[in-house]
């Protein structure tokens, strides 16, 4: 085959000189939004997913609200976590609401074109990708403006973080949709998205999770005891949700288990349950904000959780049984829905339920067909390897467009 000269960064492979873009020089954007958020871990999950299969490509992640005004940053943030704390149901009303979802269309369409400025002349021209992934909803709609505004090619990519979707993910310069689960696609068709565009893949975590772990070995780091029923709690990163009350309903079970609970970067509430600890009849360890998520959950036998969709994604790989409360609106009311309905989590309302499901783990044996039934519907919905299909689903795009 005759040799052509290429410009500098592509190269002939295959059969009828197909010229791709090199590895070397393919520039993939990942987009989240907050540093302590599911967002945040979905893309670090890619980015690794990414390194780790083609080291050569440059891969950059950003926060968004980095390159927004802070003064709009700082009003959503406060408006966003002041109604899911206080009145999650309006959260839930307004999540899926089509109603105020065409009414808000006007000012968020405005909002759009007033913030991506930065965004643009800060990251995206100079960094000029080829793809950009976003896991969240405001950072696709932001590219999607930008897409179409600058004339740019970059495929956009839209990896949602929960098991739900709401109407403010759909924009016509989407070129992909990486769904958590088969359930959603018939959503997306209904909607007039084309077949193609829709990729099953899971919501990406890191490999952590799925790598396998010396149970014992991490009880002896973690420093807690070995023969005793192990209960972790979480709230999300932030901490949120009555992590307190359900402590003192634990406690008041009188049942031999352990306690690990993770505040998240709400330290008030790790100062508060330091306190308490002395006063309980069962043992408790407290963190912050940890790092070793994986860890905490392969030594434990049961997490209670509010189900945010990183927590749950993780779980399900993990292969830990969840028991929910505290859901807020929206998202995690969906999230619930999904997990409840296909009878692989537990919902919790009131100390009885807490205390007859823990009763049940201590006493009956995991062998029955109902504890093999649910690990088979967790095993259908659990994605250990989202990240890297979503990794080479994007790469093959790129090279086929490029």
């Amino acid at each position: 085959m005759k040799q052509i000269k290429l410009k500098k960064g592509c190269e002939v492979i295959g059969k009828g000189q197909k010229m791709i873009v090199s590895n070397r020089e393919i520039r993939i954007l990942l987009l989240y939004v907050s540093d302590v958020s599911g967002h945040y871990c979905a893309a670090k999950a890619i980015k690794q997913a990414l390194e780790k299969l083609y080291p050569q490509v440059q891969v950059k992640e950003e926060n968004l609200f980095n390159y927004g005004s802070s003064l709009i940053v700082s009003i959503i943030n406060a408006l966003y976590y002041t109604v899911v704390k206080l009145t999650p149901w309006l959260w839930g009303f307004l999540w899926d609401n089509r109603l105020i979802y065409w009414f808000t269309f006007p000012l968020r369409d405005f909002l759009y074109h007033y913030n991506f400025s930065r965004l643009y002349k800060e990251v995206i021209a100079p960094f000029s990708p080829h793809a950009v992934i976003c896991t969240h909803n405001i950072a696709c709609a932001l590219c999607s403006t930008i897409k179409r505004k600058k004339s740019l090619s970059y495929l956009l990519a839209a990896v949602p973080t929960d098991y739900a979707l709401h109407p403010y993910w759909f924009y016509k310069n989407v070129d992909f949709y990486f769904l958590p689960h088969e359930g959603l696609k018939e959503n997306l068709q209904r909607k007039g998205i084309p077949s193609y565009k829709i990729q099953i893949t899971g919501i990406p975590i890191l490999s952590v999770f799925s790598e396998y772990k010396d149970r014992q070995k991490l009880k002896e780091k973690w420093d807690l005891k070995k023969d005793i029923f192990t209960i972790l709690l979480m709230g999300g990163g932030q901490g949120m949700g009555s992590l307190h009350q359900i402590i003192l309903n634990l406690n008041k079970l009188h049942l031999p288990v352990q306690l690990l609970v993770v505040s998240g970067t709400n330290h008030g509430l790790k100062e508060k349950l330091q306190e308490m600890k002395l006063k309980l009849d069962i043992p408790m360890k407290v963190w912050g904000y940890v790092k070793e998520v994986d860890e905490l959950m392969e030594v434990s036998d049961l997490l209670i959780s509010k189900p945010g969709g990183l927590t749950t994604a993780e779980t399900l790989v993990k292969g830990l049984s969840i028991g929910i409360v505290n859901s807020l609106g929206g998202q995690e009311k969906k999230n619930q829905e999904l997990l409840l309905k296909k009878k692989i989590a537990f919902k919790l309302s009131n100390k009885k339920e807490m205390r007859d499901l823990i009763v049940r783990f201590l006493y009956e044996s995991h062998k029955s067909f109902e504890f093999k039934e649910r690990q088979i519907k967790v095993k259908e919905l659990a994605k250990p390897e989202a990240a890297l299909d979503i990794a080479q689903k994007v790469m093959q795009s790129i090279n086929e467009k490029f």
